[in-house]
C-alpha cells in the first residue's frame, strides 16, 4: 500500500471519528432535553448551557451578592453578570437595615422566565447573608393554605364562593368541628384565605382534600424536590399526618411544613404563569475576555403544578388578602397606596411564634399585577419582642419600588412600651397571652436529610408552633 493511500485512509478515519463524536454529543443533548420534560416550546422553554467554572461559582456568587454588585471578573478573565436588579436589591436590604430585625430574607423573580431579580438575606446589625433566602428551615405557617386551597378547588370540587360553616372563632381548630356540618358562622373559601381562617381550612383539609391528596399537591408544588439553581438550595419538606385532627392543623398552617423563600417565590411564579413553575436562575450571562457571550440564560420550566383554571382561582382569592384580609392594613387603600390605583396585587401572609429565644415570624408572598404578572416575591421577617416590620409591609414596599411608585411608613404593628412582660396574641384569636420563656421551641429540621414529604402519625402532644395567620 502506497504512502499516499495510507494518508488518505487516515484522513477519512479521523473525519469519521469527529463526525461520530458530534453525533453522540448532539444525541446526548436531545436525550437530556427530553428528560427535562416539556421544554421545547412556550415562554418557559430553552436549554441551560453548562455553567463556566461551576465548582467555584456558589461561593463567588455569595460574595458578589453580599457586595451589592452584579458583575464580577472571574479568575480566567471571563465576566459574570447576574440577573439581579441592583436597585431593588439595595432597596430591600436598606429597608431591613432601617428597621433592623433579627433576621430577614427576600426573593423576587420574573414569573415568565425564572429570572431572580432580588435575593436578600439580612442579619441584625446590617449583616448580609444571602444563604438565608435559600434555607428551608422556616415554618411555612399559613402559606400552606395556598396549596390546600389549590387541592380543594382542583380535586375537591370546592368553589371560591362556596360557604363553609364553622363554630367559634376563625383561628382555632377543634376535633369536633372538622367533620361537623353545623356551625354558628360561615364564610366562603375566598374569604377564608383572605382572613387566613384556620377553622375553615382545617375543615376543608379533612373533608375535601385528605392526607393522600395533600401530599400529592405538596409534591406538585415542589416539596421534597431538589431545586436546580446557581447556588445550593435546601429542599422544602413536610410531614403529612394521618390523624384527622393533626391533618386539619397541618392544612391550616400548624404542621411540620418548612419552606425556603426562594421556593415560595417559585410557587407564586407558578400561579402567576397559570401552572408551570419556572426554574430559577441567578446568572444572566458570562462573557469571555473579548466581550463575547459564552453563556446566556434562557427560560426553563422546572415542573407543572396545577391546571390554569385552578391557578387563576387561587390568585383571585389571594387578591382579597390585600383588599380586605390580613394584608389590608399594610397595603392600605388605593388613596394611600398609589400602586393599587393602577394594578391589583395578590398575596398571602403567614405568622407564628417560635424558636429559642422566642421570635415572631412574619411571611408575605405575592404577585403583581394580577392581569399580567411581572413580579413574584416572597419575604420572611423574624421579629423579636420589640417588634419591627411585617412581611406584608416589605412586600408592599418592594412592589411599589419595582413598579415606580412612592414608599410609605409601616403601620404601628406593635406597642412600643418596654414595660410589658407578656406578648399579645392577635385579639381576633381570643387566645390567652403567653409569657416569654414558656413557649417550646418548634421541631425545626435543619438538615437536608429531612427534605421529603412524609406521611406519619404525630404523637398526641405534637402541637407544633402557634400559628396566628
Amino acid at each position: 500500500m502506497s504512502d499516499s493511500l495510507r494518508e488518505k485512509i487516515f484522513r477519512h478515519a479521523i473525519t469519521a471519528a469527529v463526525l461520530l463524536m458530534v453525533f453522540c454529543w448532539s444525541a446526548a443533548k436531545v436525550v437530556a432535553a427530553g428528560n427535562q420534560g416539556g421544554h421545547s416550546s412556550g415562554p418557559l422553554s430553552g436549554e441551560k448551557a453548562p455553567q463556566v467554572e461551576q465548582s467555584l461559582l456558589p461561593q463567588e456568587l455569595w460574595e458578589l451578592l453580599r457586595s451589592g454588585e452584579t458583575e464580577k471578573t472571574l479568575p480566567g478573565g471571563s465576566n459574570l453578570v447576574l440577573s439581579i436588579d441592583k436597585d431593588l436589591q439595595a432597596e430591600v436590604f436598606n429597608l431591613f437595615r432601617r428597621y433592623d430585625p433579627p433576621y430577614g430574607a427576600f426573593v423576587a423573580m420574573e414569573p415568565s422566565t425564572g429570572r431572580v431579580v432580588a435575593l436578600v438575606g439580612y442579619k441584625q446589625g446590617g449583616k448580609s447573608d444571602p444563604w438565608l433566602a435559600l434555607k428551608a428551615i422556616y415554618p411555612a405557617a399559613s402559606l400552606i393554605k395556598v396549596i390546600t386551597a389549590a387541592a380543594a378547588v382542583e380535586l375537591g370540587g370546592v368553589s371560591p364562593n362556596d360557604e363553609i360553616r364553622y363554630k367559634g372563632g376563625i383561628y382555632g381548630i377543634s376535633r369536633t368541628g372538622i367533620r361537623s356540618d353545623a356551625g354558628n358562622y360561615s364564610m366562603t373559601l375566598e374569604e377564608a384565605i383572605a382572613r387566613s381562617a384556620n377553622s375553615v381550612f382545617g375543615k376543608v383539609t379533612v373533608r375535601d382534600v385528605g392526607a393522600p391528596a395533600l401530599g400529592v399537591y405538596l409534591e406538585k408544588f415542589g416539596f421534597g424536590m431538589h431545586i436546580p439553581f446557581d447556588m445550593p438550595v435546601e429542599p422544602s419538606h413536610a410531614i403529612v399526618p394521618r390523624d384527622e385532627y393533626e391533618l386539619a392543623r397541618t392544612g391550616a398552617g400548624f404542621g411540620e411544613v418548612y419552606v425556603s423563600p426562594l421556593h415560595m417565590a417559585m410557587m407564586m411564579s407558578a400561579l402567576a404563569s397559570d401552572g408551570p413553575m419556572p426554574q430559577p436562575f441567578l446568572i444572566d450571562r458570562i462573557e469571555d475576555g473579548d466581550g463575547y457571550v459564552a453563556y446566556e440564560s434562557a427560560p426553563l420550566k422546572f415542573k407543572d403544578t396545577v391546571n390554569p383554571e385552578t391557578a387563576q382561582a387561587v390568585v383571585r382569592m389571594m387578591v382579597k388578602t390585600i383588599e380586605m384580609g390580613t394584608s389590608r392594613r399594610a397595603f392600605g387603600t388605593p388613596d394611600r397606596t398609589p400602586l393599587l390605583q393602577d394594578m391589583e396585587v395578590a398575596g398571602k401572609t403567614g405568622s407564628l411564634s417560635g424558636w429559642t429565644p422566642p421570635l415572631r415570624f412574619e411571611w408575605f408572598t405575592g404577585l403583581a399585577p394580577v392581569d399580567l404578572p411581572k413580579l413574584a416575591l416572597a419575604t420572611f421577617v423574624a421579629n423579636d419582642d420589640r417588634g419591627k416590620i411585617k412581611g406584608s409591609y416589605v412586600g408592599k414596599e418592594a412592589f411599589s419600588f419595582y413598579f415606580g411608585y412612592p414608599s410609605s411608613e409601616p403601620p404601628a404593628y406593635y406597642a412600643k412600651s418596654k414595660r410589658k412582660t407578656v406578648r399579645n396574641v392577635s385579639k381576633a384569636s381570643n387566645k390567652k397571652v403567653v409569657k416569654p420563656g414558656k413557649k417550646k421551641k418548634p421541631n425545626v429540621r435543619r438538615d437536608s436529610s429531612s427534605a421529603r414529604i412524609v406521611f406519619a402519625e404525630l404523637p398526641p402532644d405534637a402541637s407544633g408552633p402557634r400559628v396566628h395567620h
